[in-house]
């Protein structure tokens, strides 16, 4: 009984062991983990230490050795502006009154009566076509309708002497009611061979030549109005809930910058390139521009009064990705020094970023040197 005793409390040792092992296996990369952790912080506490020891003695030194000198920058005041966002496109000119004028009846052209480039007003003839035929039938119906004008006078005096019968007094008003009609669709469908201008403008194009045929499927003069015109572009819908009738846009044109405004805003998306369509108003004086003109647009989608605005270039960001400057500071001896301020940024435009947290009017922003100074370091600032 003894040793059976014996055998099982030496069995349940060994039992026991074997689970401390597992267990001291299994917590061995925890306690490693923590040591490595605790390594790293007594580190970074050690450099902190050591760099405020070397930021303390760097300061004495300075107090105590002439030929250092502080670092030279120059500095912006931050002040409140009006800021204005643009965003580029591409417009096209174009004219409600630029018209390709055909001939509705066809024949042979006749006669040209203006030539390209030549002011002309709504009404004037342009180009004649062949007319004979129409004035032949004309000449006909007219020495129809003399005749039976003169036979309607006669049956009328007739009829007023309650001579003749009434159906002798209709027949002859009628028949020259009639023919009155016949040369009336005559003379319009005549008129409809010759080419006459639709409104004041300029010929820009004459098509065919004296004797050549003129046909309703091809134009045979075009006329330009260049009083009304107006341009028009596609722009992306992400701007649909932006722009609105007024907005301010900036066209390039020959070299010049020209102001205007939005005068008509599109309701409909294409389904094709996601855009809607603008119209901007153009002034009839400026020179350089046709219809079809291709126009560079700037226009402007956002603007914000009282901003606080710093050139992007002096705007930097440190490694975590965040926006910071350099001011004007005092440090605990009020002497002069850089003092890194963390900022939050707004939109930016050509070399422009607004500053939305961070900044307050009047403080002084490093602008030259700035990158070459450091939190707390001395400077001096220049007058440029």
């Amino acid at each position: 009984m003894k040793s059976i005793k014996l055998n099982g409390l030496f069995t349940t040792g060994i039992f026991l062991i074997a689970i401390f092992i597992v267990v001291s296996c299994d917590n061995q990369p925890d306690t490693k983990l923590t040591a490595l952790v605790a390594e790293r912080d007594s580190l970074k506490t050690e450099r902190k230490e050591l760099d405020d020891k070397i930021h303390e003695l760097d300061e004495q030194i300075q107090e105590l050795d002439s030929t250092i000198t502080n670092k030279l920058v120059t500095t912006i005041t931050a002040d409140t502006a009006l800021f204005k966002h643009y965003f580029d496109v591409y417009g096209n000119v174009q004219s409600d009154k630029t018209a390709s004028l055909f001939a509705e009846n066809p024949g042979n052209v006749t006669q040209i009566l203006v030539e390209e480039g030549q002011q002309v007003k709504k009404g004037q003839l342009l180009v004649r076509v062949d007319d004979d035929v129409y004035s032949s039938n004309l000449q006909e119906l007219q020495t129809s309708l003399d005749l039976a004008t003169t036979l309607f006078n006669k049956q009328k005096r007739l009829w007023d002497q309650n001579i003749g019968s009434e159906v002798q007094y209709l027949e002859a008003k009628n028949r020259k009611e009639s023919l009155e009609n016949s040369i009336a669709t005559l003379r319009e469908q005549k008129s409809k061979s010759s080419v006459v201008a639709p409104f004041d403008g300029v010929v820009d194009k004459i098509f065919p030549k004296v004797g050549e045929m003129a046909s309703m499927q091809m134009p045979v003069a075009r006329i330009v109005n260049l009083d009304d015109m107006y341009i028009t572009a596609d722009v992306s819908e992400r701007y649909i809930n932006t722009l609105k009738v007024g907005d301010e846009v900036s066209l390039r044109i020959n070299e010049d910058t020209i102001t205007s405004k939005i005068t008509r805003v599109g309701a409909f998306i294409n389904a094709t390139n996601r855009s809607f369509e603008i119209r901007v108003a153009v002034d009839d004086k400026v020179d350089g521009i046709r219809p079809n003109s291709l126009v560079a647009m700037k226009i402007n989608d956002m603007s914000k009064k009282g901003a606080i605005v710093l050139p992007s270039s002096i705007i930097m960001q440190d490694g975590k990705g965040k926006d910071y400057v350099y001011v004007i500071g005092k440090d605990d001896k009020a002497k002069q020094v850089a003092l890194k301020k963390s900022i939050q940024t707004g939109a930016s435009y050509e070399g422009k970023t607004v500053v939305l947290e961070g900044i307050n009017p009047g403080d002084k922003v490093i602008e030259k040197g700035a990158r070459s100074v450091r939190d707390s370091d001395r400077v001096d600032t220049a007058t440029i």
